[in-house]
């Protein structure tokens, strides 16, 4: 990573996005929005574009990882119609991204983001955006790779292709995640906490403790082998759940001390520390922030 932070990755991704002049280049065209739920039964051909399309499951953070390289050190997958507090909240304490926000703006699509993916490997990221295909109006000459067409977006050096979920980078990193869907380079198989997890705003990040390169350090650069944090909605706040891989030292500490504070349980499996409990709206973000660097 060149010890870049995730911040300062996501801001040069942002700013390439804001240079595109009132993002002409991808605009999407047709239909009246509707809002539906990331499982929706959705055909990706009606975006209308040439060459293969992204058609893959997305209804989680576990199905994300399957799209990232071997190298990612972090991502995180939001289901963006389960509760706009919690949308809030993320756009808050996650990086800069274009999903995140320009979420509220319709010129992106002609229907909302419905869930969203953000993967951070090497000195690259990807957004993965889940909505309602709708014709696209094109702009520049696309690039053909693995089959896919990579669309430029104008005044930029990003890319997207098309498909449920859309996906948005630079051209090395979109290749990179083309190459994963074309089963010519492997995935990412470092993380094993958010399988099988259930919350609609799920995050994992590699601790420094995975990592065989000591001059290599993570974007959060923990005490452990992998975090993973999840929120959910419910009827008193929210859910948070936030579970740690053979966490030590300093960053033990810490979670222990944030649990106490929020009012949230600790207990330990084998070399699994898993924090639970509820959180008030209002103290949300904050909770988040805590527990995702630790």
């Amino acid at each position: 990573m060149n010890q870049k932070s995730w911040a300062t990755i996501g801001v040069v991704f942002l700013a390439g996005i804001m240079i595109f002049s009132t993002f002409a280049g991808f605009v999407m065209r047709g239909g009246d929005p509707v809002r539906t739920t990331p499982s929706a039964a959705w055909n990706p051909s009606d975006f209308g574009v040439s060459g293969r399309l992204i058609d893959w499951d997305f209804e989680s953070l576990g199905d994300a990882l399957g799209m990232y390289p071997e190298d990612l050190v972090f991502a995180f997958w939001i289901n963006m119609t389960a509760s706009e507090n919690l949308t809030e909240a993320a756009a808050l304490v996650l990086p800069p991204t274009l999903g995140l926000t320009f979420r509220d703006q319709v010129n992106l699509y002609p229907s909302p983001i419905e869930g969203f993916s953000w993967g951070l490997f090497g000195d690259d990221i990807v957004e993965l955006h889940w909505t309602r295909p709708a014709p696209l109006g094109a702009h520049g000459l696309s690039v053909v790779y693995n089959g896919y067409q990579m669309i430029p977006l104008e005044s930029t050096d990003l890319f997207r292709v098309m498909g449920t979920p859309v996906l948005f980078g630079s051209e090395a990193a979109v290749k990179q995640v083309l190459d994963v869907l074309s089963g010519q380079a492997p995935t990412t198989e470092d993380f094993v906490l958010p399988y099988e997890e259930a919350d609609a705003l799920q995050m994992s990040c590699l601790g420094k403790d995975a990592v065989e390169n000591p001059s290599f350090m993570p974007p959060l650069g923990g005490e452990y082998v992998e975090s993973y944090l999840g929120a959910s909605p419910n009827d008193d706040g929210f859910i948070l759940t936030a579970k740690y891989l053979s966490i030590r030292g300093a960053s033990d500490t810490r979670v222990r001390e944030m649990a106490e504070i929020q009012g949230l349980s600790v207990r330990e499996e084998g070399n699994i520390v898993t924090v639970s409990g509820v959180v008030e709206p209002e103290n949300l973000a904050g909770a988040l922030g805590a527990f995702v660097a630790p």
